[in-house]
Parts: C-alpha cells; structure tokens; sequence
C-alpha cells in the first residue's frame, strides 16, 4: 500500500488561497480534512431517500463471535444503511447535476440516491447522523430498535470477559460518544413522545455504568499503547515527537475539530519548516497573516488526533492512542517551489485491535469513497451540507481533501482565520511540548465544564 497519494497541483494564485480561508474561517462550510470512508456505490440508484435502517448483521470487530456483546453493542451504535447521492467521481452513478451553490470548485450530484452499508469501523461519533440532527439519537431509542439496543448493553455490564485495556479505552470513547448524543437529544424530551423521554434517561444510565466498567486505572492509562510509532516502524512515517524538525503549534486553543465532538479527542498539529528558523517564534508569527501561501515555507504538516479516557477515580485523562493521523507533505521543484501536494491518511480500525503488533492504524487510499464534510471533522458522518439536503453527498477521499484544503491541497485551516484589521494578527502562535500533552489540557477543561459531563460523572461515585 503506497503511503503518499500525489495530488497535482492546480490554481496558484493567492486569491484562491484567501478565499477558501475566508470562507472556512466565517463558518460557511466549517470543514476539515478527516475521513469519512463508506462502502463501494450501490449498483442502482432509488428514486427516493429510504428510511435508515441497521445493516444486516453484526459483525466480527471485537473478537471471533459476531454475537457477543461488545459487537452486538458497536453494531447498534454504527452499523447502518445510507441514502447517499454520488459525485461524479464515480461516473457509474450518473445521470449528474451541478452543485451551483459550491462557487470555489466543480461539484456534480447524482440525480438518483443510492444504498450504502457503512459498518461505521472508522474514527467517527456513532448514532449518525447527529450534526445539527437527533435522528441517529430517536432512531436506538425507537422501536424496534431499542429493545435490541438495551439488551446488549445489559449483557456488556454482564459481561465477565477479560478485555486488553487498550481495547477498553477505545469502546469507552465510542460509549461516552453515545452518551453525549443521547444527552443533548432535545427532541426526545418533546411533550407528543410517549416513550422517548423516559427511554433516553434509561439509555443515559445504561451507557452510564458501561462506560464506568471500562474505566482504565491511572496505571493502565500511562501503559497504552504508541499505535502511531508501532504504525510508523512499518511506514515510511515522520517522528513528529522527537527531534525531527516537525514542530506542534497552536495558535487558538479551540479547535473546530475538538468541539465537533464534544471535546471528548484532542487534536494536534505538527509543521515541518522547510528550513529550521533561527527565531522559530518569529517564524510561527509570520504564518499569520490571511491569504498569504504558509505550504512555500513548509516542508510539511501534520495532524494527529488521540482521544480521551475517563479512569477508575472519575478523571479525564490524554492517552497515547492515535484514532486518526492526516500529512501532507509539499513536494518542491528546483525554484523551492510547491510543485504538488502529496498526502496519507491513517485511521483506527477496531478490528486491529485484537493483534497488538498491528498498531491497529489502516492506510486509507484517495481514491476511497467518503462523505462531503459538513461541520467540524465530520465525525458526525454522513451529514447533510445543506446544499445537497436531503441526503449526505459520497466522493473520492481526494475530493474531500480539496474541498477545504484547494485544488492543490495547500490551504492550511490552522492559519485560515479572518481577524478583524491587518494591525491586529491575533495572539501569537504557540509551540507547544509535543511530550506533555499540552493540547490535552484544554480539551480536559473544556469537557469538564460540560452538562453532559456532570451528569455522567455522578456514575463514579462510589
């Protein structure tokens, strides 16, 4: 499997830049790079969006039984049928119409919808789609569904298994998913539902002492697993915490990428300086100004995203755990300039888990379907954009990449911030200890303000 997937590059000219900045920066299309994979397209196209539904069965993530508990639990969180529309980078889905509200590039939809399975192993929020949206949320809470969906949860808290605590950590991320999603379910509570609201309080409980049962000791926490540098010693990989010349920098703490999941993964951004600076602070200040190209006096960046895990004494705690890993390295011609952009893409995938030597990281291919984003990383999964309402739009990795990042993949949405005159650039541009998990702090004190946070807390204590 190649690691870089090259892009060539298209339009060059600074305004192209600024303008993608500025639309992602006023909150237009909040986008950023991440993946949202899904199966090959149907082979026909339906007249009409169907009605979601669970896909057909369980399958073997966890261990070699398909009905166990953990999976029957994944499959109820994820697994799902998609109405979706196509782009024309699958050319068999056509007829095709264009998408006139996406001015900065060329976008066509397919004029029918199509059925896709998504088994849902990849780095996303269950119950989708819940962005701006509580249908994922209704549609385990309803019948039938949500007889089945009580039942494996009852028989995870049963459940005398020994599983490895990485494992542990990643099903209590994807339950504490759930939980905040059910939480914050406003139409579950509405006067008209008979069952909704008393169901959403006994799913809330239910989710509640599971992902207590999963809590990690401080000890087991500090013993994780570095997936990214098992998956690094069998790729061509940069060590972005050692002395390598990448660099993690912040220049705002909230990232958009935090907050579209409820601050419960913490996202880090690593540069590569083409050239090491003499004054790095300098250096990283002068990547503020808007519409400027920062790729030209880059070597590369990097984003790595590891989620949060709450242990046995009721605390949120970073973890060494890598769920997501996005690079783009810009590849320069004899002038020092960008002449394409070059990228991989890494995400987890549960099913690794079980082989400990594997660093449970799968390459993603750009030219493997995924959803056009929506709000955040996307981790929402296939969202509606509100221009291709009602039904989420399915492209090639590559074009999503380019939705927010140019043609050519070198907007950088870190720096794509508007500020309100060029006298003000905003704060400086912090480098931050890549070994002490600086970002982490403020994601952590960000969640533990959370509603959603202090009711769930109160399952650990004793």
């Amino acid at each position: 499997m190649k690691v870089w997937h090259g892009f060539p590059s298209g339009g060059k000219n600074k305004r192209g830049y600024a303008k993608n900045a500025v639309v992602v920066a006023m909150g237009i299309l909040s986008v950023v790079l991440a993946v949202m994979g899904a199966a090959p397209a149907a082979s026909n196209p339906q007249n009409a969006p169907t009605s979601m539904r669970l896909a057909d069965a369980p399958e073997k993530i966890y261990s070699d039984n398909p009905n166990d508990s953990w999976n029957r639990i994944f499959y109820y969180l994820f697994s799902r049928w998609v109405t979706a529309r196509m782009s024309a980078d699958f050319p068999e889905a056509g007829p095709f119409e264009r998408i006139s509200e996406i001015e900065f590039m060329h976008l066509e939809k397919s004029t029918g919808t199509f059925e896709r399975e998504e088994t849902g192993d990849r780095p996303i929020d269950p119950l989708y789609p819940s962005f701006l949206s509580d249908e994922g949320a209704r549609f385990v809470l309803k019948d039938p569904v949500y007889g089945d969906f009580k039942k494996a949860i009852q028989d995870g808290l049963a459940d005398t298994s020994a599983h490895e605590p990485v494992a542990r950590a990643v099903m209590q991320n994807d339950l504490w998913s759930a939980y905040d999603i059910i939480f914050r379910c406003q139409t579950c509570e509405r006067r008209r539902e008979t069952k909704l609201p008393q169901r959403r309080l006994e799913a809330l409980d239910l989710l509640g002492r599971l992902i207590r049962k999963m809590a990690l000791t401080p000890e087991e926490i500090r013993a994780l697993p570095d997936n990214y540098a098992i998956t690094r010693a069998k790729n061509p990989l940069p060590d972005l915490f050692a002395n390598s010349g990448w660099v993690e920098v912040r220049w705002f703490p909230n990232r958009l990428q935090d907050e579209a999941v409820d601050y419960r993964r913490v996202t880090r951004v690593f540069l590569k300086p083409a050239r090491q600076p003499r004054n790095m602070q300098k250096f990283l200040d002068d990547l503020r100004p808007e519409g400027q190209d920062q790729s030209a006096r880059l070597d590369g960046v990097a984003l790595l995203i590891q989620p949060l895990v709450i242990d046995t004494l009721g605390e949120v705690k970073p973890t060494t755990i890598a769920s997501d890993m996005q690079i783009r390295m810009f590849e320069k011609n004899s002038q020092s300039a960008v002449d394409k952009t070059a990228f991989g893409i890494y995400e987890i995938n549960r099913k690794l888990l079980r082989d400990a030597r594997s660093g449970f990281l799968a390459g993603v291919s750009g030219d493997a379907p995924a959803y056009l984003p929506s709000g955040g990383n996307d981790y929402t999964f296939v969202s509606t954009i509100g221009l291709t309402r009602p039904e989420p739009l399915a492209v090639k990795q590559r074009t999503r990449c380019s939705f927010c990042h140019g043609e050519d993949l070198r907007v950088l949405l870190s720096f794509a911030m508007k500020m309100p005159t060029e006298e003000r650039p905003g704060p400086p541009v912090r480098q931050l200890n890549p070994a002490s998990h600086e970002a982490a702090d403020f994601v952590i004190s960000q969640k533990t303000r959370s509603a959603g946070w202090k009711a769930l807390q109160r399952n650990f204590v004793n």
